[in-house]
């Protein structure tokens, strides 16, 4: 328990505390630990924007709405930023900076001085990170990692403390599944969100359809691949959102594929 108390009192000596929220597992833990050690002196902020599927956003609400914590939803637009569009290596360095902007924005609105993103140990060794680099350009604070807890740790942390998200399946934005170089639109985002929506209903969780161009490749875990291949009606209602090529990634999915 040396981890949580350490988080605990790292999180009491702010007296307030603003989450970077985003229903992933991360930053449900935190808010989960601040809410019981600052009461309302704890408050999420989700922004929501193009990149957060509907699906995951209306989630990340009933987890608040059911933890009792305050919160906001701000609602943003990534694509002021031209540098976020062009779809660099840096992306989310520039999606990180501008969303922390607004949350450090309520922040000063509510009157707290601290805000805190679900930046984990494991984050923090990864080589491709750039949002960590925008957090700490912006001051934010990861008590989660300084604490030295892990993704497992915080999974197992979680399911102690009755955390509803200790076993949800790791996310990313909308906008990992387009490849770098080429630009990100709402468009783009809007047909990968329908196509990966396709996949859910038929209940496989953990997809991603990539984005590449009039091809969309699906990484599945493997014991969706029969599911798949056997349904011609998900490939004729993912071929009707615009693609003329539908592919199965035989690697299965993995998180960050597009990273390299």
């Amino acid at each position: 328990m040396e981890k949580l108390e350490c988080l605990r009192a790292k999180i009491a000596a702010y007296g307030s505390l603003c989450v970077a929220y985003s229903g992933g597992v991360d930053s449900s833990f935190l808010i989960h630990v601040a809410y019981e050690m600052l009461g309302d002196k704890a408050l999420a902020v989700l922004v929501d924007s193009p990149v957060l599927a509907r699906r995951d956003k209306d989630a990340a609400v009933e987890i608040l709405q059911r933890l009792g914590v305050r919160y906001e939803v701000v609602g943003e637009d990534p694509f002021v930023s031209a540098d976020f569009a062009a779809n660099s290596t840096m992306r989310c360095y520039f999606c990180k900076k501008n969303n922390y902007t607004l949350i450090k924005d309520v922040a000063e609105r509510n009157g707290l001085r601290y805000v805190a993103d679900g930046q984990n140990a494991d984050d923090a060794l990864s080589l491709h990170r750039p949002g960590i680099k925008a957090g700490k350009e912006m001051g934010v604070q990861s008590p989660l990692a300084e604490c030295g807890l892990t993704k497992d740790d915080i999974r197992r942390y979680s399911k102690l403390l009755g955390v509803t998200t200790w076993n949800k399946p790791a996310n990313a934005c909308l906008s990992s599944r387009i490849p770098y170089g080429s630009e990100i639109t709402a468009e783009k985002l809007a047909v990968v969100e329908a196509a990966e929506e396709v996949l859910r209903e038929q209940g496989m969780e953990s997809c991603r359809v990539r984005w590449h161009g009039t091809i969309a490749r699906i990484e599945a875990p493997r014991e969706y691949f029969d599911t798949i291949v056997r349904m011609p009606e998900i490939t004729e209602r993912i071929k009707s959102l615009g693609f003329k090529y539908i592919t199965l990634d035989l690697e299965g999915f993995r998180s960050g594929s597009m990273n390299g």
